[in-house]
C-alpha cells in the first residue's frame, strides 16, 4: 500500500513543478496507466501457485489432495458471529477512506483557507504522503509485533489528536511541517490497518468476501469525504471545520473498532466469537 502514497508524493512534484499548467497532470497520469499495461499483462500471475509443505527430512513427500471448501457469499457475513465484526470494520473503512481521499483532495486548498499560500499548501501534501509511506512500514511492523487491533486503535485516536491539532495555525514552518508528517504516519495507515485486520478475522472461504464489503463501504467515504470538505471550501468554514470533521470521522472508527472482536474463529458447524480485549 505503501505505493499510493509514493505515488501521491510524485503527483505533489509534479504539480510543484507545472503549476499553473495543471492539464498536463492528466496527460502524465494516462501515459503511466498505458505504460503499465504490458508489465501487469506479463509479469502478474493470473493465480498464485498452491503451497505444498516439504517433506520432513528422511521422508517421503505425501501426496496431497486440495480441499475442497464451502463456496462463499455475501449471505455468510450475515451469519454469526460475523455480523458485529463486518459492521464494524466497513464502519472504520467508511471513516479511514473518507479522511484519505478528504486530506488528499482538499488539504492544499484547507491551507490555503488557513492563510498559507497554495505552493505551501502542496508542498504539505507531498509532506502528508511522505508521513504516509513512513506510516505503513511502522505499522505493518508494529502490527506484526503487538496484534492488529492495539495497533489500529492507537492509529485512529492518534489521527484525531493531530487532525484535531491541524485546526491551530502553526506559524513556525518547521513544525508545521513536522506536525503534517506526523498526521499522515498515523491517517493513512489507519486505514491499510483495517484491511489488514479483516484479512485476520475472517477465515480463507470469506475473506475476499469480507475485504470486497469492507472496501466497497469504504469507497462510499472516498466519495463523502472530498464532496463534505468540498461544501465546507464553498461556504468559506472549510478553515477549521474541515479538520474538525476529519478528527470526528477517526473518533467514530475508534468506536466502530471497539466492539470488533480481537479475533474471530469457525469451528466445524459450530461459529464462535472471542470477545473485545
Amino acid at each position: 500500500m505503501t505505493g499510493y502514497h509514493a505515488g501521491a508524493v510524485a503527483t505533489a512534484f509534479l504539480a510543484l513543478m507545472v503549476i499553473p499548467d495543471w492539464r498536463i497532470m492528466f496527460v502524465v497520469g494516462g501515459v503511466a496507466g498505458f505504460a503499465l499495461v504490458p508489465f501487469l499483462w506479463f509479469k502478474l500471475p493470473e493465480t498464485l501457485p498452491a503451497v505444498i509443505p516439504l517433506p520432513a527430512p528422511g521422508k517421503a513427500p505425501k501426496e496431497t489432495v486440495p480441499a475442497v471448501e464451502e463456496r462463499a457469499s455475501f449471505k455468510d457475513l450475515g451469519r454469526k458471529p460475523y455480523p458485529l465484526v463486518a459492521a464494524g470494520v466497513a464502519v472504520a473503512s467508511f471513516m479511514g477512506l473518507l479522511l484519505v481521499y478528504g486530506l488528499n483532495t482538499w488539504l492544499p486548498q484547507l491551507m490555503s483557507s488557513a492563510g498559507y499560500t497554495l505552493s505551501a499548501g502542496l508542498s504539505l501534501l507531498l509532506v502528508l504522503n511522505v508521513g504516509a509511506v513512513a506510516g505503513l512500514v511502522v505499522a505493518g511492523i508494529l502490527a506484526d509485533k503487538h496484534g492488529t487491533k492495539k495497533i489500529v486503535l492507537l492509529w485512529f485516536a492518534l489521527s484525531a489528536i493531530f487532525l484535531a491539532a491541524l485546526s491551530v495555525k502553526i506559524q513556525n514552518e518547521l513544525l508545521l511541517n513536522a506536525a503534517v508528517f506526523v498526521t499522515g504516519v498515523f491517517v493513512f495507515s489507519s486505514q491499510v490497518l483495517v484491511y489488514a485486520w479483516v484479512s485476520q478475522l475472517f477465515p480463507a472461504r470469506l475473506r475476499g468476501t469480507a475485504l470486497g464489503f469492507a472496501a466497497g463501504v469504504g469507497r462510499l467515504g472516498a466519495i463523502l469525504g472530498p464532496a463534505v470538505t468540498g461544501t465546507l471550501v464553498a461556504a468559506g468554514i472549510a478553515y477549521p471545520w474541515g479538520f474538525y470533521v476529519f478528527a470526528a470521522a477517526a473518533v467514530l472508527a475508534v468506536a466502530a473498532l471497539v466492539l470488533v472482536p480481537q479475533a474471530v474463529t469457525a469451528a466445524a458447524g459450530k461459529r464462535t466469537a472471542v470477545g473485545p480485549s
